[in-house]
């Protein structure tokens, strides 16, 4: 079974980092399309303009395209045979009372796939294979689908999609920062 894996707050104790980092922009990143990303990725430094506590072990940070997210997310993920991820370290400066951060890495996602079944789910489309508006999504059978454990949504690329091998190694080793959603209980 796969899940939406959603990155969302859990508090209002849980702010959201905003802003680009330099580097991202510079370099024009792209850690949200699903694409190895190749070259040498330098430091990727970001200093928050207002107070930050790093509260979960993945951040809202929409800025960073990604998953900001803390190491042992990386680890969590790969133990549970995914694999088709890159890391890039990040610096977070200034956070948890004013204290310099190098527990997370910008993770990008490697790999999309469309397994949307558009006949049982309530999508408004751009055009087809393109999604707008999600009010209930349903997959297709993946059973003899080669898919790896995580990847993106080809027609929603920002939506990261995770097998139930990752949930589970997510809820056992208590990674926070995330919200698993069965597809027919996911909107945006």
């Amino acid at each position: 079974m796969y899940w939406v894996m959603f990155t969302e707050r859990q508090t209002d104790n849980e702010k959201i980092l905003f802003g680009v980092p330099s580097v991202i922009e510079d370099l024009d990143l792209e850690c949200d399309e699903g694409c190895h990303i190749t070259g040498e990725i330098p430091l990727i430094e970001f200093a928050p303009e207002e107070n930050f506590e790093t509260l979960t072990d993945n951040l809202s940070a929409p800025g960073f395209g990604g998953l900001l997210a803390n190491k042992r997310v990386s680890q969590t993920l790969r133990n549970a045979g995914a694999n088709n991820i890159q890391e890039f370290p990040v610096l977070l400066k200034g956070v948890n009372d004013n204290q310099d951060c190098t527990d997370y890495d910008l993770i990008n996602i490697i790999g999309d796939a469309d397994i949307i079944d558009y006949d049982k789910s309530d999508v408004v489309l751009r055009r087809p294979g393109n999604i707008k508006r999600i009010n209930a999504l349903s997959f297709i059978d993946t059973s003899d689908m080669p898919l790896p454990y995580i990847f993106r949504l080809t027609s929603f690329l920002p939506l990261v999609i995770a097998h139930d091998k990752v949930k589970q190694a997510f809820e056992a080793n208590n990674i926070t920062g995330f919200t698993f959603y069965k597809p027919e209980d996911f909107y945006l």
